[in-house]
Protein backbone atom coordinates (compact mmCIF):
# COMPACT_ATOMS: atom_id res chain seq x y z
CA UNK A 1 0.00 0.00 0.00
CA UNK A 2 2.80 2.40 0.90
CA UNK A 3 4.42 1.85 -2.49
CA UNK A 4 1.18 2.91 -4.19
CA UNK A 5 0.97 6.04 -2.02
CA UNK A 6 4.59 6.90 -2.85
CA UNK A 7 3.87 6.65 -6.58
CA UNK A 8 0.68 8.70 -6.21
CA UNK A 9 2.48 11.43 -4.28
CA UNK A 10 5.40 11.46 -6.68
CA UNK A 11 3.48 11.78 -9.92
CA UNK A 12 0.54 13.80 -8.61
CA UNK A 13 3.04 16.17 -7.03
CA UNK A 14 5.05 16.47 -10.23
CA UNK A 15 1.91 17.04 -12.30
CA UNK A 16 0.79 19.91 -10.07
CA UNK A 17 4.12 21.33 -8.85
CA UNK A 18 4.73 23.97 -11.51
CA UNK A 19 1.10 25.10 -11.45
CA UNK A 20 1.15 25.38 -7.66
CA UNK A 21 4.47 27.22 -7.80
CA UNK A 22 2.90 29.78 -10.13
CA UNK A 23 -0.37 29.92 -8.17
CA UNK A 24 1.48 30.28 -4.88
CA UNK A 25 3.67 33.17 -5.98
CA UNK A 26 0.87 35.04 -7.75
CA UNK A 27 -1.56 34.32 -4.90
CA UNK A 28 0.92 35.75 -2.42
CA UNK A 29 0.90 39.05 -4.29
CA UNK A 30 -2.86 38.99 -4.92
CA UNK A 31 -3.71 38.65 -1.23
CA UNK A 32 -3.61 42.46 -1.32
CA UNK A 33 -4.63 42.98 -4.94
CA UNK A 34 -7.12 45.80 -4.26
CA UNK A 35 -4.62 47.65 -2.10
CA UNK A 36 -1.70 46.96 -4.46
CA UNK A 37 -3.56 48.21 -7.53
CA UNK A 38 -4.65 51.39 -5.79
CA UNK A 39 -1.05 52.01 -4.70
CA UNK A 40 0.35 51.38 -8.18
CA UNK A 41 -2.36 53.33 -10.01
CA UNK A 42 -3.74 56.05 -7.72
CA UNK A 43 -4.90 58.01 -10.77
CA UNK A 44 -7.52 55.32 -11.43
CA UNK A 45 -9.08 55.53 -8.01
CA UNK A 46 -8.65 58.94 -6.43
CA UNK A 47 -10.91 61.91 -7.11
CA UNK A 48 -11.41 65.08 -5.16
CA UNK A 49 -15.07 65.40 -6.09
CA UNK A 50 -17.47 66.98 -3.69
CA UNK A 51 -21.18 66.58 -4.21
CA UNK A 52 -23.92 64.00 -4.62
CA UNK A 53 -23.11 60.76 -6.41
CA UNK A 54 -24.55 60.30 -9.86
CA UNK A 55 -26.91 57.39 -10.36
CA UNK A 56 -25.24 54.14 -11.54
CA UNK A 57 -27.31 54.20 -14.72
CA UNK A 58 -25.98 57.66 -15.59
CA UNK A 59 -22.39 56.39 -15.39
CA UNK A 60 -23.23 53.37 -17.54
CA UNK A 61 -24.94 55.55 -20.14
CA UNK A 62 -21.92 57.89 -20.28
CA UNK A 63 -19.51 55.04 -21.10
CA UNK A 64 -21.82 53.47 -23.67
CA UNK A 65 -22.51 56.81 -25.34
CA UNK A 66 -18.79 57.53 -25.74
CA UNK A 67 -18.00 53.95 -26.80
CA UNK A 68 -20.99 52.76 -28.87
CA UNK A 69 -19.30 49.49 -29.85
CA UNK A 70 -18.96 48.49 -26.20
CA UNK A 71 -21.53 47.43 -23.63
CA UNK A 72 -21.04 47.61 -19.88
CA UNK A 73 -21.47 44.26 -18.16
CA UNK A 74 -20.09 45.00 -14.68
CA UNK A 75 -19.61 47.95 -12.37
CA UNK A 76 -18.29 48.70 -8.90
CA UNK A 77 -20.27 51.57 -7.46
CA UNK A 78 -18.57 53.65 -4.72
CA UNK A 79 -20.24 54.91 -1.58
CA UNK A 80 -18.16 58.07 -1.32
CA UNK A 81 -17.36 60.91 -3.69
CA UNK A 82 -13.59 60.47 -3.25
CA UNK A 83 -13.43 57.05 -4.93
CA UNK A 84 -14.01 56.31 -8.60
CA UNK A 85 -16.61 53.98 -10.05
CA UNK A 86 -15.27 51.05 -12.07
CA UNK A 87 -17.12 49.97 -15.21
CA UNK A 88 -16.06 46.94 -17.29
CA UNK A 89 -17.19 46.69 -20.90
CA UNK A 90 -17.07 44.07 -23.67
CA UNK A 91 -17.71 44.35 -27.44
CA UNK A 92 -21.26 44.56 -28.69
CA UNK A 93 -22.46 42.25 -31.42
CA UNK A 94 -22.18 43.76 -34.89
CA UNK A 95 -25.69 43.45 -36.41
CA UNK A 96 -24.18 43.26 -39.91
CA UNK A 97 -22.06 40.19 -39.17
CA UNK A 98 -23.64 38.68 -36.04
CA UNK A 99 -20.18 38.64 -34.46
CA UNK A 100 -18.64 40.87 -31.77
CA UNK A 101 -16.97 44.08 -32.90
CA UNK A 102 -13.17 43.99 -33.02
CA UNK A 103 -12.83 45.77 -29.67
CA UNK A 104 -10.89 44.65 -26.62
CA UNK A 105 -12.35 44.20 -23.15
CA UNK A 106 -11.88 47.50 -21.35
CA UNK A 107 -12.24 48.95 -17.88
CA UNK A 108 -13.13 52.59 -17.24
CA UNK A 109 -12.76 54.62 -14.05
CA UNK A 110 -15.23 57.48 -13.68
CA UNK A 111 -15.62 60.30 -11.18
CA UNK A 112 -18.94 59.38 -9.52
CA UNK A 113 -19.89 63.05 -9.11
CA UNK A 114 -19.06 64.46 -12.55
CA UNK A 115 -18.83 61.24 -14.66
CA UNK A 116 -15.43 62.49 -15.88
CA UNK A 117 -13.20 59.62 -17.01
CA UNK A 118 -10.19 59.26 -14.71
CA UNK A 119 -8.62 56.21 -16.29
CA UNK A 120 -8.96 53.42 -18.81
CA UNK A 121 -7.18 50.11 -19.42
CA UNK A 122 -7.47 46.83 -21.27
CA UNK A 123 -8.29 44.10 -18.75
CA UNK A 124 -5.81 41.24 -18.61
CA UNK A 125 -3.35 42.90 -21.01
CA UNK A 126 0.21 41.64 -20.70
CA UNK A 127 2.18 42.11 -18.55
CA UNK A 128 4.18 44.08 -15.98
CA UNK A 129 3.47 47.76 -16.56
CA UNK A 130 1.93 49.49 -13.55
CA UNK A 131 -1.54 49.65 -15.07
CA UNK A 132 -1.46 46.03 -16.29
CA UNK A 133 0.27 44.21 -13.43
CA UNK A 134 -2.60 43.36 -11.06
CA UNK A 135 -5.23 42.50 -13.73
CA UNK A 136 -2.68 40.33 -15.53
CA UNK A 137 -1.69 38.53 -12.32
CA UNK A 138 -5.38 37.92 -11.52
CA UNK A 139 -5.96 36.33 -14.91
CA UNK A 140 -2.73 34.33 -14.64
CA UNK A 141 -3.64 33.08 -11.17
CA UNK A 142 -7.18 31.98 -12.02
CA UNK A 143 -6.97 30.74 -15.61
CA UNK A 144 -3.34 31.00 -16.80
CA UNK A 145 -4.54 33.58 -19.38
CA UNK A 146 -5.81 30.72 -21.53
CA UNK A 147 -8.77 31.28 -23.89
CA UNK A 148 -12.31 30.20 -23.04
CA UNK A 149 -12.65 27.94 -20.01
CA UNK A 150 -9.48 25.94 -20.64
CA UNK A 151 -7.57 27.67 -17.85
CA UNK A 152 -10.39 27.22 -15.33
CA UNK A 153 -10.65 23.52 -16.14
CA UNK A 154 -6.89 23.03 -15.96
CA UNK A 155 -6.47 24.83 -12.64
CA UNK A 156 -9.58 23.06 -11.35
CA UNK A 157 -8.05 19.66 -12.14
CA UNK A 158 -4.80 20.77 -10.49
CA UNK A 159 -6.81 21.76 -7.40
CA UNK A 160 -8.49 18.33 -7.28
CA UNK A 161 -5.10 16.67 -7.50
CA UNK A 162 -3.86 18.97 -4.74
CA UNK A 163 -6.75 18.03 -2.42
CA UNK A 164 -6.08 14.31 -2.96
CA UNK A 165 -2.35 14.77 -2.51
CA UNK A 166 -2.89 16.59 0.79
CA UNK A 167 -4.26 13.33 2.24
CA UNK A 168 -1.71 11.11 0.50
CA UNK A 169 1.17 13.24 1.76
CA UNK A 170 0.09 13.12 5.41
CA UNK A 171 -0.40 9.34 5.21
CA UNK A 172 3.18 8.97 3.99
CA UNK A 173 4.49 10.75 7.08
CA UNK A 174 2.89 8.17 9.41
CA UNK A 175 5.58 5.85 10.81
CA UNK A 176 5.66 2.08 10.62
CA UNK A 177 6.09 0.32 13.92
CA UNK A 178 6.10 1.59 17.48
CA UNK A 179 6.37 3.82 19.47
CA UNK A 180 4.08 5.71 17.06
CA UNK A 181 4.21 9.21 18.57
CA UNK A 182 7.93 9.17 19.16
CA UNK A 183 8.66 8.12 15.59
CA UNK A 184 6.10 10.49 14.06
CA UNK A 185 7.52 13.44 16.01
CA UNK A 186 10.66 13.31 13.85
CA UNK A 187 8.56 14.05 10.76
CA UNK A 188 7.62 17.43 12.24
CA UNK A 189 11.24 18.53 12.73
CA UNK A 190 13.71 20.26 10.42
CA UNK A 191 17.06 18.82 11.35
CA UNK A 192 19.02 20.27 8.45
CA UNK A 193 22.39 19.00 7.25
CA UNK A 194 23.31 18.47 3.60
CA UNK A 195 21.14 19.88 0.81
CA UNK A 196 18.99 16.81 0.23
CA UNK A 197 18.27 16.29 3.93
CA UNK A 198 17.36 19.96 4.39
CA UNK A 199 15.03 19.96 1.38
CA UNK A 200 13.42 16.70 2.51
CA UNK A 201 12.81 18.04 6.02
CA UNK A 202 11.44 21.33 4.70
CA UNK A 203 9.09 19.47 2.37
CA UNK A 204 7.81 16.94 4.93
CA UNK A 205 7.73 19.08 8.06
CA UNK A 206 6.51 22.14 6.18
CA UNK A 207 3.63 20.17 4.69
CA UNK A 208 2.66 18.82 8.12
CA UNK A 209 2.76 22.14 9.95
CA UNK A 210 0.84 23.90 7.19
CA UNK A 211 -1.62 21.08 6.47
CA UNK A 212 -4.63 22.66 8.18
CA UNK A 213 -4.08 25.80 6.10
CA UNK A 214 -3.21 24.10 2.82
CA UNK A 215 -6.28 21.85 2.69
CA UNK A 216 -8.88 24.68 2.92
CA UNK A 217 -7.04 26.62 0.21
CA UNK A 218 -6.97 23.53 -2.02
CA UNK A 219 -10.68 22.91 -1.46
CA UNK A 220 -11.56 26.54 -2.13
CA UNK A 221 -9.56 26.34 -5.36
CA UNK A 222 -11.83 23.52 -6.53
CA UNK A 223 -14.89 25.58 -5.54
CA UNK A 224 -13.75 28.62 -7.49
CA UNK A 225 -12.72 26.81 -10.66
CA UNK A 226 -15.21 23.94 -10.88
CA UNK A 227 -18.19 24.94 -8.71
CA UNK A 228 -21.08 23.31 -10.58
CA UNK A 229 -18.99 20.53 -12.13
CA UNK A 230 -17.36 19.18 -8.94
CA UNK A 231 -17.65 21.20 -5.74
CA UNK A 232 -21.42 21.57 -5.42
CA UNK A 233 -22.25 17.96 -6.40
CA UNK A 234 -19.82 16.66 -3.77
CA UNK A 235 -21.04 19.00 -1.02
CA UNK A 236 -24.66 18.19 -1.95
CA UNK A 237 -24.03 14.60 -0.86
CA UNK A 238 -23.99 15.97 2.69
CA UNK A 239 -26.13 19.11 2.47
CA UNK A 240 -28.21 20.32 -0.49
CA UNK A 241 -27.19 23.33 -2.59
CA UNK A 242 -29.75 24.96 -4.84
CA UNK A 243 -28.56 25.62 -8.42
CA UNK A 244 -27.30 29.15 -8.95
CA UNK A 245 -29.17 31.55 -11.21
CA UNK A 246 -26.45 30.93 -13.82
CA UNK A 247 -26.97 27.19 -13.64
CA UNK A 248 -30.76 27.36 -13.62
CA UNK A 249 -30.99 29.76 -16.57
CA UNK A 250 -28.29 27.90 -18.44
CA UNK A 251 -30.75 25.01 -18.80
CA UNK A 252 -33.39 27.22 -20.42
CA UNK A 253 -33.97 27.92 -24.12
CA UNK A 254 -33.30 31.34 -25.63
CA UNK A 255 -37.04 31.99 -25.91
CA UNK A 256 -37.55 31.22 -22.22
CA UNK A 257 -34.77 33.61 -21.20
CA UNK A 258 -36.67 36.57 -22.65
CA UNK A 259 -35.55 39.91 -24.08
CA UNK A 260 -33.65 42.58 -22.14
CA UNK A 261 -35.82 45.53 -21.18
CA UNK A 262 -34.52 46.46 -17.73
CA UNK A 263 -31.83 49.15 -17.62
CA UNK A 264 -28.93 49.23 -15.17
CA UNK A 265 -30.63 52.02 -13.25
CA UNK A 266 -33.89 50.11 -12.99
CA UNK A 267 -32.01 47.00 -11.84
CA UNK A 268 -30.18 49.09 -9.23
CA UNK A 269 -33.43 50.54 -7.93
CA UNK A 270 -35.01 47.09 -7.75
CA UNK A 271 -31.99 45.86 -5.78
CA UNK A 272 -32.23 48.79 -3.35
CA UNK A 273 -35.93 48.06 -2.87
CA UNK A 274 -35.42 44.34 -2.25
CA UNK A 275 -32.39 44.99 -0.04
CA UNK A 276 -34.53 47.15 2.23
CA UNK A 277 -37.26 44.52 2.31
CA UNK A 278 -34.74 41.84 3.28
CA UNK A 279 -33.10 44.17 5.81
CA UNK A 280 -29.63 43.92 4.22
CA UNK A 281 -27.31 46.25 6.10
CA UNK A 282 -24.62 46.75 3.43
CA UNK A 283 -25.07 49.10 0.49
CA UNK A 284 -24.79 47.94 -3.13
CA UNK A 285 -21.16 47.83 -4.20
CA UNK A 286 -21.37 45.69 -7.35
CA UNK A 287 -23.82 45.36 -10.20
CA UNK A 288 -23.48 43.16 -13.27
CA UNK A 289 -25.54 41.95 -16.18
CA UNK A 290 -25.43 38.53 -17.83
CA UNK A 291 -26.02 39.07 -21.55
CA UNK A 292 -26.12 35.35 -22.13
CA UNK A 293 -28.80 34.57 -19.55
CA UNK A 294 -30.64 37.90 -19.30
CA UNK A 295 -30.41 38.72 -15.60
CA UNK A 296 -28.82 41.29 -13.29
CA UNK A 297 -26.88 40.55 -10.13
CA UNK A 298 -26.44 43.06 -7.30
CA UNK A 299 -23.79 42.53 -4.61
CA UNK A 300 -24.12 44.21 -1.22
CA UNK A 301 -20.82 45.39 0.26
CA UNK A 302 -17.48 46.69 -0.98
CA UNK A 303 -14.78 44.45 -2.49
CA UNK A 304 -14.38 41.15 -0.59
CA UNK A 305 -14.37 42.51 2.94
CA UNK A 306 -17.34 40.55 4.31
CA UNK A 307 -16.16 37.69 6.49
CA UNK A 308 -19.05 35.42 5.47
CA UNK A 309 -19.14 36.47 1.82
CA UNK A 310 -21.33 39.00 0.07
CA UNK A 311 -25.09 38.92 -0.20
CA UNK A 312 -26.39 38.83 -3.78
CA UNK A 313 -29.80 39.43 -5.34
CA UNK A 314 -30.65 38.45 -8.92
CA UNK A 315 -33.30 40.03 -11.16
CA UNK A 316 -34.89 39.07 -14.47
CA UNK A 317 -33.61 41.31 -17.26
CA UNK A 318 -37.06 41.60 -18.83
CA UNK A 319 -39.35 42.53 -15.96
CA UNK A 320 -37.17 42.92 -12.86
CA UNK A 321 -38.66 39.86 -11.18
CA UNK A 322 -36.52 38.58 -8.28
CA UNK A 323 -35.00 35.33 -9.57
CA UNK A 324 -32.98 34.34 -6.55
CA UNK A 325 -30.97 35.44 -3.56
CA UNK A 326 -27.76 34.37 -1.87
CA UNK A 327 -27.73 35.94 1.57
CA UNK A 328 -24.54 35.67 3.61
CA UNK A 329 -25.04 33.47 6.65
CA UNK A 330 -28.33 32.05 5.38
CA UNK A 331 -29.33 28.91 3.52
CA UNK A 332 -28.42 25.27 4.02
CA UNK A 333 -25.10 24.27 5.55
CA UNK A 334 -23.87 23.37 2.07
CA UNK A 335 -24.82 26.77 0.65
CA UNK A 336 -23.19 28.63 3.51
CA UNK A 337 -20.07 26.49 3.17
CA UNK A 338 -19.91 27.27 -0.55
CA UNK A 339 -20.22 31.03 0.02
CA UNK A 340 -17.32 30.91 2.48
CA UNK A 341 -14.88 29.67 -0.15
CA UNK A 342 -13.93 33.07 -1.60
CA UNK A 343 -13.37 34.67 1.84
CA UNK A 344 -11.28 31.61 2.80
CA UNK A 345 -9.25 31.69 -0.41
CA UNK A 346 -8.52 35.41 -0.10
CA UNK A 347 -7.93 35.26 3.67
CA UNK A 348 -10.42 38.07 4.20
CA UNK A 349 -12.53 35.75 6.34
CA UNK A 350 -10.40 36.99 9.27
CA UNK A 351 -9.61 40.41 7.86
CA UNK A 352 -6.11 41.86 7.50
CA UNK A 353 -4.55 39.02 9.49
CA UNK A 354 -5.99 36.52 7.02
CA UNK A 355 -4.56 38.45 4.08
CA UNK A 356 -1.10 38.36 5.69
CA UNK A 357 -1.44 34.61 6.26
CA UNK A 358 -2.45 34.04 2.62
CA UNK A 359 0.47 36.15 1.39
CA UNK A 360 2.91 34.11 3.49
CA UNK A 361 1.21 30.84 2.59
CA UNK A 362 1.62 31.55 -1.13
CA UNK A 363 5.40 31.74 -0.70
CA UNK A 364 5.39 28.55 1.40
CA UNK A 365 3.34 26.70 -1.24
CA UNK A 366 5.97 27.71 -3.79
CA UNK A 367 8.66 26.41 -1.40
CA UNK A 368 6.90 23.04 -1.03
CA UNK A 369 6.66 22.75 -4.81
CA UNK A 370 10.35 23.55 -5.33
CA UNK A 371 11.55 21.20 -2.59
CA UNK A 372 9.32 18.45 -4.01
CA UNK A 373 10.85 18.88 -7.46
CA UNK A 374 14.34 18.87 -5.95
CA UNK A 375 13.69 15.65 -4.00
CA UNK A 376 12.31 13.93 -7.13
CA UNK A 377 15.33 15.07 -9.19
CA UNK A 378 17.85 13.79 -6.62
CA UNK A 379 16.06 10.45 -6.33
CA UNK A 380 15.91 10.17 -10.13
CA UNK A 381 19.67 10.66 -10.34
CA UNK A 382 20.18 8.08 -7.57
CA UNK A 383 17.96 5.52 -9.35
CA UNK A 384 19.78 6.02 -12.64
CA UNK A 385 23.16 5.68 -10.94
CA UNK A 386 21.99 2.47 -9.26
CA UNK A 387 20.85 1.04 -12.60
CA UNK A 388 24.21 1.83 -14.23
CA UNK A 389 26.12 0.17 -11.36
CA UNK A 390 23.96 -2.94 -11.58
CA UNK A 391 24.41 -3.04 -15.35
CA UNK A 392 28.21 -2.98 -14.98
CA UNK A 393 28.04 -5.95 -12.63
Amino acid sequence: MRAVLVLLHRYMGLATALFLLLAGLTGSVLAFHHELDEWLNPQFYEVSGDGPLLAPGTLVDRVQAEHPRLQVWYMEYPQEATHTALLAAVPRTDPATGKPYAERNQVFYLDPVSAEQRGQRFWGACCFQRENLVPFLLELHYNLVLPGNWGLWLMGLVAIGWVIDCFVAVLLTLPRGRPFWHKWSTAWKIKGGHAYRLNFDLHRAGGLWLWLLLLPIAISSVAMNLPSQVFKPVVSLFSPIEPSVYEARGRMSTAELGVTRLTYQQAYERAVEEGRRLDLKETIGELYYSFEYNFYGAGFGQHDTQAHGKSWLFFHGTNGHLLGQEIAGQGTLGERFYRLQLPIHSGRIIGFTGQVIIAALGVLIAMLSLTGIYIWWRKLIARRSGKRRRARH
